[in-house]
């Protein structure tokens, strides 16, 4: 395995549009320089304690100047018109597979960009899809790709031939596909809500088998927060600016449940399901104010294009959306093969930054440093020499992009 991917996250209710606004090798010496460290076991939990990295402390690796190879066209052959492409891996042979979610199936490149085939197609049959979620590499040059809501797992072998499909059955409704492990296991997870208007879900995450056979049990999480509202009838559900999240990764031996109210990052054993490892790193929480919500708010709304009579009401409900008590503490996690951990910096408002900020951890748990990535390339896979995502431009068309990563 020489990647980790990014967790999917999508969402499990159609809803208005409330949307969340927040967006190493290092020698010794810089990593003295980067961060003060300060580790400590308290029954049978590894905590690393890490001052901020000073700002000048970038890390001493490069990232491609432009993507080493772009898929996606604004006019031309339709396997290269994307829609939707919601995921995207590299298999150990180099080709790039896309979940291209418009067309309910799996786009495949050669690794230079080049279509080769397409596996899957539209439909609820064995391999098809009807709302395309993820995709990700299976043990054995295989693939494997999942459907939303109904969370069936299809895996494809080398070829693209359907070798068998199934679903994570639980006492009362699949779970949803987390992560895909090196080892063919799958985490997933169920849940439900619960509040009033201002609601966080809670969330069971359980390890898996290739054949969907129970193995660990991680117990219940808070997932991230949500607004809902109450109009003709209906309940309408939306992200709340500046909510917090939960995120999931592999990390080594270790799986990653962790929310992001504060920089804490919580390990679990994958054998045991035991609480193994805390990584903190020091930041500043303060916050946002009524002003910031209602300015984030208005940015969702004017990026719907509705006016009139659609938009006022939309408007009046996106009022009552509460203050929340602070910012993220940071807006996205990632692992790659060398069991380093990416936590992408919270950016707020105000703030200048003109790409990505990025504080990296050793796989012990130390900080390293701060490394940009490109500005709007959404993050699918990080490679042990490459990054993959998706970035779009400024007349919405889609592309799915790997830049060379040199450490």
């Amino acid at each position: 395995m020489t990647r980790q991917k990014r967790m999917i996250a999508p969402e499990t209710v159609v809803t208005p549009v409330f949307a969340m606004f927040v967006a190493v090798a290092c020698q010794a010496g810089c990593l003295a320089k980067a961060s003060a460290q300060a580790t400590r076991d308290s029954a049978g939990i590894r905590i690393i304690e890490n001052a901020r990295p000073a700002d000048d402390s970038q890390l001493p690796w490069r990232i491609g100047s432009e993507p080493a190879v772009s898929i996606g066209e604004v006019v031309g052959a339709e396997a290269y018109l994307l829609h939707r492409a919601n995921d995207a891996t590299i298999l150990p042979d180099g080709r790039i597979v896309i979940a291209n979610t418009g067309s309910s199936e799996l786009r495949v490149f050669d690794a230079a960009g080049v279509h080769l085939a397409a596996w899957g197609r539209e439909g609820e049959g064995p391999g098809e899809f009807t709302d395309l979620a993820g995709v990700a590499s299976w043990p054995g040059d295989s693939v494997v790709a999942w459907n939303r809501w109904t969370w069936v797992i299809s895996v494809f072998d080398a070829e693209g031939v359907l070798g068998r499909s199934f679903t994570l059955d639980s006492d009362t409704r699949p779970l949803e596909p987390r992560a895909v492990l090196k080892n063919g296991s799958v985490l997933g997870r169920t849940g439900e809500s619960a509040g009033d208007e201002c609601r966080r879900s809670r969330e069971r995450y359980e390890l898996r088998s290739g054949e969907g056979a129970s193995q660990v049990e991680f117990g219940t999480h808070p997932g991230r927060e949500f607004h809902v509202e109450l109009g003709g009838g209906m309940a309408l559900r939306g992200s709340l600016p500046f909510g917090h999240s939960f995120w999931e990764a592999q990390w080594g031996g270790w799986v990653i449940l962790t929310t992001d109210d504060n920089y804490e990052i919580r390990a679990y054993d994958a054998s045991t399901g035991a609480l193994a490892r805390i990584v903190r790193r020091e930041y500043e929480s303060h916050a946002p104010t009524r002003e910031e919500i209602d300015e984030a708010l208005e940015d969702a709304l004017k990026r719907t294009g509705l006016i009139g009579q659609l938009l006022e009401p939309v408007r009046r409900d996106c009022g009552n959306i509460p203050v929340l008590e602070q910012f993220p503490a940071f807006s996205e996690l990632l692992t790659d093969p060398l069991d380093h951990l990416w936590v992408r910096e919270a950016t707020l408002p105000g703030m200048d930054r003109p790409a990505p900020l990025w504080t990296v951890f050793d796989p012990e748990g130390r900080a390293l440093g701060f490394i940009e990535t490109p500005d709007g390339l959404t993050i699918y896979e990080i490679g042990a020499d490459y990054l993959l995502g998706r970035a779009t431009d400024e007349m919405d068309v889609e592309s799915v992009q790997v830049w060379e990563l040199e450490r």
